[in-house]
């Protein structure tokens, strides 16, 4: 069986209900009494079922009656709710939203721009995933997150990257290191007869570095390999060795101990940007936070 009732002549219903008059609800409604009363008879007709007990001095409810209101206010309430939560999310000014972000990511330019979006949005609430590249991708993939801060992927069809910077490369070491000593830029060969602490083979950053070292005709063979940058940082702080990490994981560790000097011959960068699905628009909460976080790159 199916049942054709709108919103509106929900709302006849209820008010009806409440007035326990149609002359009086009629008012309310900004109707007329005949049309109110005709309103009802098709709602009745719809259901197959009898609303009200009609007298010439009252309008009262049988069961099937209340027990429709009760259905009815629940319905409208319901829906009342939702419009408004379309319509917050519309504005911008509440909503929930998911991103995915590299570890880096998270703990140096993200801070700066959630700081802004709850200042002008403080009804946006945001879940963060740090998590590696590879998982980055796969929940943008997923439809697990709205969107992702990450490096650069391969074009495909079904997602779409937007570029809004460059993380440089740069030798870590310990400040009483011999590489510490000087300014300014260190060549990649430089690191040639020190211990290397490695990042493992599935991270960005370890296949960025391989890619230079391929390019620079050279090899670095690791004498440490860890999977965590924290990892990384402590063995180098220990003076087991020197690494190569972009500028933004320098938040991720205290370098009260270590000197971080550019990479050259060559100069190479991994490209940081937006991941999202092509042809899926953004939520306004979402499209708020990305502005921010690409406000937030350019002033690091």
């Amino acid at each position: 069986m199916t049942i054709n009732l709108t919103l509106r002549q929900l709302e006849f219903f209820t008010a009806t209900m409440r007035e326990g008059s149609f002359t009086q609800a009629a008012e309310k409604l900004c109707i007329s009494q005949p049309a109110l009363s005709a309103a009802i008879r098709k709602i009745e007709a719809e259901l197959g079922l009898t609303l009200f007990d009609r007298t010439t001095r009252s309008v009262q409810p049988t069961p099937d009656g209340r027990h429709l209101f009760a259905v009815a206010e629940d319905l409208l309430r319901d829906f009342k709710v939702a419009m408004q939560g379309v319509a917050e999310r519309a504005d911008g000014l509440h909503g929930r939203l998911t991103i995915a972000v590299l570890p880096s990511v998270a703990a140096s330019i993200l801070p700066r721009a959630l700081m802004q979006l709850q200042r002008k949005y403080p009804g946006i609430d945001v879940a963060i995933r740090d998590v590696m590249h590879e998982r980055a991708v796969t929940m943008v993939a997923d439809g697990l997150a709205d969107f992702a801060v990450t490096t650069r992927i391969a074009e495909t069809a079904a997602l779409a990257y937007d570029e809004i910077g460059a993380d440089r490369i740069h030798l870590v070491c310990r400040d009483d290191h011999a590489l510490a000593k000087g300014k300014g830029p260190v060549a990649w060969r430089a690191l040639e007869g020190h211990p290397y602490v490695a990042m493992a083979g599935s991270t960005s950053v370890r296949r960025l570095a391989d890619a230079v070292l391929l390019q620079a005709d050279f090899a670095l063979q690791p004498r440490f390999e860890v999977e965590q940058i924290a990892s990384c940082i402590a063995l180098v702080s220990a003076g087991l060795g020197v690494t190569a990490l972009p500028a933004l994981t320098f938040s991720m560790f205290a370098s009260d101990r270590l000197t971080m000097r550019p990479l050259t011959g060559p100069t190479i960068s991994r490209q940081i940007g937006f991941l999202q699905l092509k042809g899926r628009q953004l939520s306004a909460p979402a499209v708020a936070l990305a502005e921010e976080i690409r406000g937030a790159y350019g002033k690091r």
